[in-house]
Formats: structure tokens, C-alpha cells, sequence
């Protein structure tokens, strides 16, 4: 993993990047206490993890009769033995009990509404349909819950949400989840007849899904069963080492089957419309203002959440966001993504700490789409030309001021390592630092050989946050002085940004874009599964296709690892409908006063807000206190 400082890149040594850590645990929601019930071991498997330590030596060199000294940096290989906690499918029943910090929270609820800062209006609303965490997640989800979510005080945790407890049968073939108590937020019961026909909605062929795509990979559309009420009974395909991390994903809410007849259009529009569980209900959207929710006083989960309700202010310009923040008009961002870790830093001092940075791991990936199939891009040569013809290093310097990971279309170290990345082309780079001659060259032989010696026109749809519109104008400037292509900007507010990606009204579309959580198949539901919003012309290759299904099936790590590298190899030749440019890692700020908020591991999980509370007396640990990890 590259981080990117200077010009000359300088190279940090990285341990290689593990599969994300799923636990599951007895602890979460604000149920009652959970009875001793079987707890079956997860399996751990112990492999070695190489990492690379700098070592300084002293060589003797005896030439002819001068004896000389010289200093020589050698790489020498520790291996420690590192422990990984799959979510693999195991026997036992798993249930959530109260934690302690519920009642905390009881004693420290807010008379009156949180108030953040945001930057989009709402977009397409439905869970199932939309993939922006900035305008359908952030806005609509606290409206709903999952059957199962990540823990918001150990984020790497799977626990109960709408499900009180869950087993896993037959080998992993089989989930059964009890239902907790629940409202819909219009007085009924939450049904298993309900969840049915949710895992159904998500798992539906043939229509357009953002998020929730994987669901598809080991889940039959019309195979789960309400074995009563309150259990449903959810048969896989396969027994999955992902489903579990899947299921907990903020994406896939849980509706009520009373919404069935609300059309795809209806449901994206307008809050009013829908409904769900959750501990937040619509109260008001005033577009480019701010909307509101009001606390849902029915919430299984009660005390929860801790607030009279909550106030989002949109306001798209960068600066102005910042400016809410060093002012404290508000009480921190809505999320952790689109802000430079050095701004919320530089924030924090200003505010002598009064605002507190937020900071977690590098999730997120900035690149554009091709519109690959029409012409002049339907011709793999000519994608391929431009894949190799930019210059990553510059972009993400500007772009990120530092602070952007070079990697290429995995988590940066999962499936290449950061030198076998660095020596691509397309990312490699010559010995004084600029971008490799070789690669240009072949880039021009490319679009010569194409029929476009002397370029074309693009259009380019551009989503309006600041890095977005940085990064295109560089891809722009790049592409103009490298290979004759002149590219038109047309920038565009997020909501409609996504409509145009799906319309296909542009040649290329950008934006950045976080992982569900940190597992390699997490890319390949977003960008490669068919029928999903960021894979709007369905692209697709032979193998590449086989093996994405044969991880899906695949237990065991190193095997998976395998097949991920394969499919690097195929997209490494630059020929598929996507284009990295580099990774990010995210970071955000809140009041100090708001407690219980850790920023969470997996960036699309816990954005409900129900769990943090105010605390007037909280200590101020002033302007130099350590990020909130």
C-alpha cells in the first residue's frame, strides 16, 4: 500500500491485507437479557503474514588494497503467525442481549434534534434499488433495520437487529432467525411474512439492484419460508463465508410487505411513500436545505435512540461544510466520506478540540466507468489505451493531498501486493518519477491501431464533490495532451449523476465509491455482478464470470485469494468497463459532547445514529486529542 506524499513516491512496507473480521457474538441490542444458550467456536485459521522491515548493515568490501565501507539497506522477511476469524457458517444459535451502555444512554437523552452537516440531497430512497451511501443510504436508512448489523462499540462484530437470535443448520445450508418484538412505524407487527418477502425483493432477477446484488449469489429468490410469525427459515446455495457480513450490510433493510404495491419509481421518489422500523420516521425534506426525522417512540429497541430527533443541512460547497464545522453551528459531519483527513484535522485545533476527528481505514476508491458499449469505447483497444495512457500518481497527489493509496481494483494488498501493483502498467512509473514512457507509448500504438490516430470526443458525467470534479478534470487534462481526446465535463448534483450512469447518457461517469465492508467480493458486487447500478451495461467476460462464482463457494481463504488474483490478472489488461484511480481512507468529525461513536470498520454499516448520545459534561481532551478510532 502506497501512500502517496511527493512526486517521488516514498514506499511504506504493508502486512498483507486479511479478509475482513466477522465475529458473532452475544451483545448488541437493547433487548431483554439473553438466555445462556450454546456458543459455537468460530473457526480460526492460523496462516503466516510476511511483512517487510527495513534492516541497516555493514558489508565489508575488500578491493584490490583499499579497504571500503559500505551502508547496505537489506529487506529482511518477519513471520509472525496472525489469527483470522471468519464469518464462516457454523452450528449453535446465536442471540443479543442488553449491553450496558444502553441505560447510559437512557440517562443522557437530548431534548431536541442532533444536528449534522451533509453534503447531497436524498436520492433514489429504496435501499434495495439505490448505491450511494451519500444519497440513498445516509438519508433513508435510518428510516429501517436489517435482521442482522454490525456492532456500533466493536464494529467488527455481527449482532442481532431485527432478528433476537439466529441459528445456522445443516452444515451452513440453512439460516433460521427469531424475530425480535417489532413496529412497523405505522402500528403493525414485523412479520417473518415480512422478511420473506424482503430477502425476496433483494434477491429479485431481471431487475436493476444496487447494493444488495450479492444476495443473488447464495440466496434462490423464493426459497425462504415464515416457518411461523417470528421465524423465517432461509436456505443458501452453498454454504457461504460471506453471507453473514452480507446480510448485515445497512443496504439490505428490511421492508414491510404492505409496501409490495408502491411502484420502483414511488418508492426512490419520496420519503412519504415508505415506511419501515427503524428508530427514525420522516418528519420533513426541504430540498437543498436539509431534511429531518423525528424519534420513532415505538423502537423495539427502546431507549433508543437518544434525541428528539435528528436535522441534516445539505450544503454542497466544500468550504462552506468546513466553515458549519470550525463554527460549530452544527454538531459534525453525517458521515465519514468526501473530507480530507488533514481539513477535519486542521478543525480539531481550531476548535481546540470542541470538534473531534473521526478516522478510519482505507475503504474507499476513486475511479470512472466507461460507457463500453458504444462506439468509440466499445473497442477494448481503445479502453485499454486510455487505462494505460494515465497518470495515476499525479491525480491522486492532487486530488488527495497526500493522502491516497495506490492500489488497483481490490483492497490494496489482498490480491497484489503493493510491488507487484507498482509494477503494473498503467501505475508503474519511471526511474525519475514520471509516468513510465512505455506505457504512453503503447497507449498511442493502441488508438492508432483502433482507427483514432488523432483522437475523439468524450463527455464526461461528473459527480459535483470536490474530489470527483478534481479527478475528472485531471483524467481530462491528461487524456487532451496525451492522446488527443477532448473531453467535455458536465457536472451534475449526486442524485442525478446516478440517474445519468444508469441512463447511460455520458461516455465516462465518476465518483467515489466505499466498500460494504472489507472483503474483496464487496468489489465485485458493486462493479461486476449483472444488473447492478455501477455495471449499467451489464459488462462482462467468460472467465472472469466463472470465477467469480467459484468464490463465492469457496471456504477456504487462500484458495479464494487465488481466484481474486486471477481475476486481477484479466482486469489488469485494462479492457473492462472500469477504470481505479486510487484508494482513500475515511475520515470524519463530530462534537466531543456526542458519545458512543466510533467511526465504523466496514464504511456502510451503523449510519442509524440510534446508539450516541449528548453528554454536557463530557471531558474535553482539547486540541491535540487522538482521532476517534
Amino acid at each position: 500500500m502506497t501512500y502517496i506524499s511527493t512526486r517521488n513516491l516514498r514506499a511504506l512496507a504493508i502486512s498483507s491485507l486479511a479478509l475482513v473480521v466477522l465475529l458473532v457474538v452475544a451483545c448488541g441490542t437493547a433487548g431483554q437479557p439473553a438466555q445462556p444458550v450454546q456458543q459455537a467456536e468460530p473457526q480460526v485459521i492460523e496462516r503466516e503474514v510476511v511483512k517487510e522491515v527495513e534492516v541497516t548493515r555493514e558489508v565489508q568490501v575488500q578491493v584490490e588494497t583499499e579497504k571500503i565501507v559500505e551502508v547496505e539497506k537489506v529487506v529482511e522477511k518477519e513471520v509472525p503467525i496472525e489469527k483470522v476469524v471468519f464469518a464462516t457458517p457454523v452450528a449453535g444459535v446465536h442471540e443479543t442481549a442488553r449491553p450496558e451502555w444502553v441505560s447510559i444512554g437512557a440517562d443522557h437523552h437530548y431534548n431536541g434534534d442532533f444536528v449534522f452537516v451533509h453534503r447531497a440531497n436524498p436520492g433514489f430512497l429504496d435501499l434495495h434499488y439505490g448505491a450511494s451511501s451519500t444519497t440513498t443510504l445516509l438519508p433513508s436508512g435510518p428510516r429501517f433495520n436489517q435482521l442482522l448489523m454490525y456492532n456500533p462499540t466493536a464494529p467488527r462484530e455481527i449482532i442481532g437487529d431485527l432478528a433476537q437470535s439466529w441459528e445456522i443448520k445443516d452444515g451452513g445450508k440453512n439460516f433460521v432467525f427469531r424475530l425480535n418484538e417489532a413496529n412497523w412505524h405505522d402500528g403493525t407487527p414485523v412479520t417473518a411474512d415480512d422478511i420473506v418477502w424482503s430477502l425476496n425483493r433483494m434477491a429479485q432477477p431481471d431487475v436493476t439492484r444496487g447494493r444488495v446484488t450479492a444476495i443473488r449469489t447464495f440466496y434462490e429468490h423464493g426459497t425462504a419460508v415464515a416457518v411461523d410469525d417470528k421465524t423465517v427459515l432461509m436456505p443458501l446455495k452453498f454454504p457461504s463465508a460471506t453471507a453473514l457480513g452480507w446480510l448485515a450490510v445497512d443496504y439490505y433493510k428490511m421492508y414491510p410487505k404492505a409496501l409490495e404495491s408502491v411502484s420502483q419509481d414511488d418508492f426512490n421518489c419520496c420519503f412519504k411513500n415508505t415506511f419501515g422500523s427503524g428508530p427514525w420516521k420522516f418528519r420533513a425534506w426541504k430540498k437543498g436545505d436539509s431534511y429531518e426525522f423525528d424519534r420513532n417512540n415505538d423502537y423495539f429497541k427502546d431507549p433508543m435512540p437518544y434525541a428528539d430527533g435528528m436535522k441534516v443541512f445539505i450544503i454542497t460547497d466544500y468550504a462552506r461544510r468546513l466553515a458549519t464545522l470550525k463554527t460549530q453551528q452544527v454538531m459534525g459531519r453525517y458521515n465519514t466520506g468526501g473530507i480530507l483527513l488533514a481539513d477535519v484535522e486542521q478543525v480539531q485545533k481550531e476548535t481546540g478540540g470542541k470538534m473531534r476527528v473521526l478516522k478510519g481505514g482505507a475503504a474507499g476508491i476513486y475511479g470512472f466507468w466507461f460507457h463500453w458499449n458504444r462506439p468509440p469505447l466499445d473497442d477494448p483497444r481503445v479502453r485499454k489505451a486510455i487505462y494505460l495512457a494515465l497518470d495515476r500518481h499525479e491525480i491522486a497527489e492532487i486530488s488527495q493531498g497526500g493522502a491516497a493509496l495506490l492500489g488497483n481494483f481490490f483492497p490494496p494488498g489482498y490480491a497484489l501486493s503493493e510491488d507487484e501493483v507498482m509494477s503494473l502498467p498503467g501505475f508503474r512509473i519511471s526511474a525519475e518519477g514520471a509516468k513510465h514512457p512505455d506505457d504512453l507509448t503503447e497507449a498511442q500504438r493502441l488508438l492508432t491501431e483502433a482507427g483514432y490516430p488523432d483522437g475523439f470526443k468524450l463527455t464526461f458525467n461528473v459527480d459535483q464533490s470536490k474530489f470527483a470534479r478534481t479527478d475528472a478534470e485531471l483524467v481530462a487534462d491528461q487524456l487532451r495532451e496525451k492522446l488527443n481526446i477532448d473531453v467535455e465535463l458536465q457536472v451534475a448534483d449526486r442524485a442525478t449523476f446516478y440517474a445519468q450512469l444508469r441512463d447511460g447518457t455520458h461516455d465516462l461517469s465518476n465518483i467515489g465509491t466505499g466498500l460494504y465492508f472489507k472483503e474483496p467480493e464487496t468489489v465485485l458486487a458493486q462493479w461486476f455482478f449483472q444488473d447492478t447500478l455501477r455495471n449499467p451495461h451489464n459488462w462482462s467476460h467468460p472467465r472472469f464470470a466463472e470465477l467469480m462464482d467459484l468464490q463465492g463457494r469457496e471456504l477456504d481463504s487462500e484458495v479464494r485469494r487465488e481466484y481474486f488474483r486471477e481475476m486481477a490478472e484479466i482486469l489488469n489488461e485494462g479492457e473492462s468497463h472500469y477504470v481505479p484511480l486510487y484508494w482513500t481512507a475515511t475520515s470524519g468529525i463530530i462534537d466531543y459532547r456526542l458519545q458512543n461513536m466510533r467511526p465504523p470498520y466496514h464504511p456502510h454499516t451503523i449510519w442509524t445514529w440510534e446508539h450516541v448520545w449528548w453528554d454536557p459534561d463530557a471531558e474535553l481532551l482539547g486540541p491535540d486529542a487522538p482521532p476517534i478510532e
